[in-house]
């Protein structure tokens, strides 16, 4: 299944002004193979289009190889300290690679947001990835056509709308994603959604079928409505099979919606999943390099 091209209207809508933005940069860390530095600068947005994260921050993992190298730009969970994501980063790192280990803001359900405050959250998300892009083609230490991304749970549903909509980005890992967001924030059994939706409907006064719809109508960045645009070829899933957070419903169906492309699938669920980091870091690892080139 081919993709279909990304209409005017949409590539408009993660447009955003031409910027060149002085970004602060400051060192985290030294590594025998690479270092890490904190990278910064004002993000740039459409006019009429309040920003309520006003600025780009990554932590960039710079492999120490010479030559211009491939970068991979990671997309994290929903929010935290980003242990997880860091092994990833350093694994990729220690092997040659770039990393753009992207901050954002966590979202959170809470009874006074509306959805359109959480579209606006997602679609800062996707210009934020797309500037981070910005950073990497202009630095001297990333060879421009060998580009990727890896997202992780919500990282992973930006990773695929990041895929339909930022043609500089070749391939990408998608891990434990799914859609719609409708579907997956109505009926999540994961505690940290459960609980805020009950408060949500309860300071609303409305049913669980009343929330499925308002998301459904407000929603526009969401994977399911950009998986037409998204090629199949350039994907790499991890699907978890007992998954009660994103539910393993919605996985098949986004990897259905994507014309299902390769996949691994998985005996855990979303946070078990973690005993499987190991095989899950090496099976990307080889993805990459079949499709970017061997960082090594």
């Amino acid at each position: 299944m081919h993709a279909l091209p990304l209409p005017a209207e949409i590539a408009a809508y993660y447009d955003y002004p031409d910027h060149a933005p002085v970004a602060t940069i400051q060192l985290i860390k030294e590594y025998r193979n690479f270092r890490v530095a904190l990278v910064r600068f004002p993000l740039s947005t459409p006019s009429g289009v309040e920003s309520t994260e006003p600025i780009v921050e990554f932590e960039w993992f710079e492999s120490k190889r010479l030559g211009r190298r491939a970068a991979i730009v990671f997309n994290p969970i929903l929010g935290g300290d980003y242990p997880l994501e860091r092994s990833v980063c350093r694994f990729f790192a220690s092997r040659g690679y770039h990393v753009a280990l992207v901050h954002r803001k966590t979202l959170k359900i809470s009874p006074a947001q509306r959805a359109e405050q959480l579209e606006l959250l997602l679609r800062q998300g996707i210009l934020r990835i797309r500037q981070v892009v910005d950073w990497m083609t202009t630095n001297e230490r990333v060879d421009p056509h060998r580009l990727g991304s890896f997202g992780i749970s919500m990282g992973g549903i930006a990773s695929e709308i990041a895929a339909a909509v930022e043609p500089r980005l070749r391939v990408h890992v998608i891990a434990l994603a799914g859609g719609s967001i409708a579907d997956i924030v109505s009926a999540s059994h994961d505690p940290l959604i459960a609980r805020p939706r009950r408060r949500y409907l309860e300071r609303n006064h409305i049913s669980r079928e009343d929330m499925y719809r308002i998301l459904k109508e407000g929603i526009t960045t969401d994977p399911l409505r950009m998986a037409p645009y998204v090629d199949r070829d350039r994907l790499l899933m991890f699907i978890t099979l007992a998954d009660r957070t994103i539910g393993t419903s919605n996985a098949f169906r986004l990897w259905h919606a994507l014309g299902q492309p390769r996949a691994v699938f998985l005996p855990a669920g979303h946070y078990t999943a973690y005993l499987l980091l190991p095989y899950i870091k090496y099976a990307s690892l080889q993805f990459f390099d079949t499709m970017l080139g061997p960082g090594s």
